[in-house]
């Protein structure tokens, strides 16, 4: 009988044991999960969209939001082939003001009206849910180009990115309806 009981007792400390590893392993998942490595190739992260409002305003360019999500490979093409580049070219780089929002990061930033909230929030109030999305927005955030929802015909895609800019800054300058 008393094998019996040490077996039970063998038997029983493995499920605890098993069940404490298991439980471990669910707990570190999530932490391990924000130490996800960035884009290699990244605009400046929303920070303060009250204060890019005040110098759209100031300089009468429309401001560039590129949603993307972590796992996104078009993301990530998108970035390196056309956006980054876009955002660093003469004359691009001055008819916009280029920031980059997470829509799966709950990192923190101040909206349009000051207000503090998230990129995982922001992206909500926009409907943005297919990566990559870019909204070129006017100071109060109201879109005023055409968004670019995915990677469309990467051959097409950065004129697609140009014609919103350039009509963002037709409706900012009041020289399109």
């Amino acid at each position: 009988m008393r094998g019996g009981a040490n077996v039970a007792r063998r038997t029983l400390l493995s499920r605890i044991l098993a069940c404490t590893l298991t439980a471990a392993g669910v707990l570190a998942a999530p932490a391990a999960a924000q130490k996800r490595a960035p884009h290699r190739f990244n605009l400046p992260l929303a920070q303060d969209l009250a204060t890019d409002a005040a110098a759209s305003a100031r300089t009468r360019v429309p401001i560039f939001l590129f949603f993307d999500r972590y796992d996104c490979p078009y993301c990530e093409r998108a970035l390196a082939q056309f956006v980054v580049p876009l955002s660093k070219e003469a004359p691009w780089r001055d008819r916009a003001l280029f920031r980059q929002v997470e829509i799966d990061q709950p990192l923190p930033v101040v909206d349009f009206a000051g207000n503090a909230t998230t990129h995982e929030r922001l992206a909500a109030r926009y409907g943005v849910s297919v990566t990559p999305t870019v909204a070129v927005v006017d100071g109060r955030g109201d879109v005023i180009g055409k968004p670019v929802v995915g990677l469309l015909t990467a051959d097409f895609y950065a004129a697609y990115l140009e014609q919103a800019i350039d009509a963002g800054i037709g409706k900012l300058r009041g020289t399109t309806g």
